[in-house]
């Protein structure tokens, strides 16, 4: 898998960090892809540019502070949601729970067993509450 870097970001987490923005065209991959990568993320450039933060946020809180605790997804995307200021988070929970359907409809194609598909559930049904 070739993974090509189209630009770079950073976030606020402990401190600036960097995160790449990728070309979407890495398959199989879901719509609105993010990685942890060993704790250089990386992020879909079909993202919307002010979405990425939040979503690499999400990401390194998931893998860096939550890794073995439990609903670390679920728990990971409320922090997230903190980040995102009160006028944009009705259309960036509209955003996130169609990234979660993706996920998900990814994870039952291509990974049926994946132990994630319960956690991703959590955060979708979480976001369907808004």
């Amino acid at each position: 898998m070739t993974i090509r870097i189209l630009e770079k970001g950073f976030v606020e987490f402990d401190g600036p960090r960097e995160y790449d923005v990728v070309d979407r065209s890495l398959s199989p991959s879901p719509k609105f892809f993010i990685s942890y990568n060993l704790g250089r993320p990386f992020i879909s450039d079909e993202v919307p540019k002010e979405y990425r933060g939040f979503m690499v946020f999400h990401e390194l809180t998931e893998f860096e502070k939550l890794r073995d605790s439990n609903d670390k997804c679920l728990n990971s995307l409320k922090s997230e949601l903190e980040k995102v200021p009160e006028d944009k988070r009705k259309d960036y929970v509209t955003f996130r729970y169609g990234t979660f359907q993706n996920l998900i409809a990814f994870l039952e194609k291509y990974e049926p067993n994946s132990s994630f598909i319960p956690e991703a559930r959590k955060s979708l049904d979480f976001l369907a509450q808004f």
